[in-house]
């Protein structure tokens, strides 16, 4: 995705980093990290998506080499803020990019979570 001339969101109290296909993907400050939320240009202000990221650095890396329109997240991010998880209009394009994760963005297919080996979608999977 393209970034553009980052511009303060009042609202989210952080950068807009990227505006495509009537959302605007805007960088938050939270406590000890950092949430990439995608609020749609014709709603109320509330989020429709979100992950949380390690850093301000980590968020503009993902955004700049995502493709929102075929691949359902971004690269890079340890926890999904809120269900469900995003579904690319295009997603049948990247396939390999859209295979299910855990809410910690870890891939499915893999068989464990590298966030942390408490994860409850791993754990269900192995205790039967």
């Amino acid at each position: 995705m393209d970034l553009i001339e980052p511009s303060y969101d009042v609202l989210w109290g952080g950068p807009v980093l990227a505006a495509a296909d009537g959302m605007r993907w805007i960088a938050v400050p939270m406590l000890v990290n950092h949430r990439l939320v995608g609020v749609p240009d014709d709603g109320d202000g509330s989020a429709a998506y979100g992950w949380c990221y390690g850093s301000l650095a980590a968020i503009v890396a993902a955004v700049a080499v995502w493709d929102p329109a075929t691949q359902d997240e971004p690269l890079g991010w340890h926890k999904r803020a809120g269900e469900p998880a995003r579904r690319a209009p295009e997603r049948h394009r990247d396939p390999d990019h859209n295979r299910a994760r855990c809410v910690h963005g870890s891939y499915r297919h893999t068989g464990r979570c590298d966030r942390t080996p408490y994860c409850t979608e791993f754990m269900k999977e192995t205790s039967g």
